[in-house]
């Protein structure tokens, strides 16, 4: 019995979900002795890692989990999810630390930010539905809702909270997870055929997104 790749291929691009894959790069930047990142590198911003711009790729879902835990720190998201990859999708050569965004899937997000400071979203964002802070009269400030750009950067056409503000943001993310611990592994290659890949994505973000 033979398998065919081209069929796999055809039917995981027939069935399988859209999902935006980012390559992960070391940034220069890390101490070659400690592995720490410069914490003001404008590349990475500390993180240590970069990633490539969103390549538009296919494959099909074949198991979720996510878990809702608490810590002593607050509220965090864990997970895994199983993709089978057809083999001629750039996501096939996915590797440690690349992103993987679901464009299919969405959660909520609430975030408290500075403005001028830290006000950048560094998780792809579907909308923005609040934002607001307290003013100097301890009264709730409505806001107008932001636009984010494909950078993460937030900007208002009107009701920008004052520079140097903190304010809160909620809205709509797509759902993101990262090559972590598991790698990709090979299904057993059937007289020379490229079968699809089994790829273990898992939803905590070691670099704080």
């Amino acid at each position: 019995m033979r398998f065919n790749a081209g069929w796999f291929n055809a039917h995981l691009a027939d069935m399988g979900q859209d999902f935006l894959w980012r390559r992960s790069s070391m940034c220069p930047c890390v101490n070659q002795n400690s592995g720490a990142a410069k914490h003001n590198c404008q590349y990475c911003s500390g993180k240590g890692r970069s990633w490539a711009p969103g390549v538009a790729v296919k494959a099909g879902m074949a198991s979720e989990k996510v878990l809702r835990q608490w810590a002593q720190f607050g509220r965090w998201e864990s997970g895994d999810a199983v993709l089978s990859v057809p083999e001629n999708s750039p996501l096939y050569n996915a590797g440690q630390f690349d992103r993987v965004t679901m464009l299919n899937a969405t959660d909520r997000f609430s975030l408290v930010l500075i403005r001028g400071q830290n006000d950048k979203i560094h998780f792809p964002v579907k909308h923005v539905d609040r934002v607001f802070w307290i003013n100097s009269s301890d009264a709730i400030v409505e806001g107008g809702n932001a636009a984010v750009d494909s950078g993460g950067n937030l900007s208002w056409v009107s009701g920008a909270p004052p520079v140097g503000t903190q304010y809160s943001i909620t809205g709509e993310r797509f759902s993101e997870y990262f090559m972590y611990d598991d790698i990709p592994g090979d299904r057993n290659h059937h007289y020379g055929s490229r079968l699809p890949r089994k790829m273990v994505i898992r939803r905590f973000d070691l670099f704080g997104r």
